[in-house]
């Protein structure tokens, strides 16, 4: 079996692969306290608050893009480092830019960007699921691989809270 089969294929299983993910990470950091979530690090020196607000960032490019904004936006970085197509540098800017905010205000970025996901894709249907990048964002230049969107909803919704949950796991373990 492919990674491809095992992503969403209809918007109601997209919606119980989000909310099979988001229960799990949002029950597991509502039982960790500041100190955990702040305090501990893993080898790169991110805390789980800074995988949270990596999170956010990436959910949010998701936000932008099905609104036709450029995702450089929602990502918080400039486009020349988007176009670059380096993650780990993207995500070393966004890291930089919210690793001194208050847990309270990542935690509310997070769920408050959960949330507009959530309504950006409850008036679309399986047919608007399966336009490829470029429908959203056609001035974008090469982001459109002819994938259809529910797969990069997927990636960076449910397949990366399951993936940050893991990664939080081994540094509150640590803490």
């Amino acid at each position: 079996m492919s990674s491809a089969d095992l992503l969403p294929r209809t918007k109601d299983e997209l919606h119980r692969r989000l909310d099979r993910s988001w229960s799990r990470l949002a029950g597991r950091v509502d039982q960790l306290g500041e100190r955990l979530l702040t305090g501990p690090t893993d080898p790169a020196g991110w805390t789980a608050k800074d995988h949270l607000a990596h999170l956010a960032a990436w959910e949010r490019s998701m936000v932008f893009l099905l609104r036709g904004e450029p995702r450089h936006e929602g990502l918080g970085v400039e486009e020349t480092v988007y176009l670059d197509g380096d993650e780990n540098a993207i995500n070393a800017v966004i890291q930089q830019a919210t690793r001194n905010l208050p847990l309270a205000d990542v935690l509310a970025n997070l769920r408050a960007t959960h949330r507009e996901l959530l309504a950006l894709i409850e008036p679309m249907g399986d047919v608007d699921l399966h336009r490829t990048y470029s429908h959203f964002l056609p001035d974008e230049p090469g982001e459109d691989d002819g994938r259809p969107i529910i797969e990069r909803i997927s990636g960076n919704g449910d397949v990366h809270f399951a993936e940050h949950l893991g990664y939080i796991e081994v540094i509150v373990g640590n803490g």
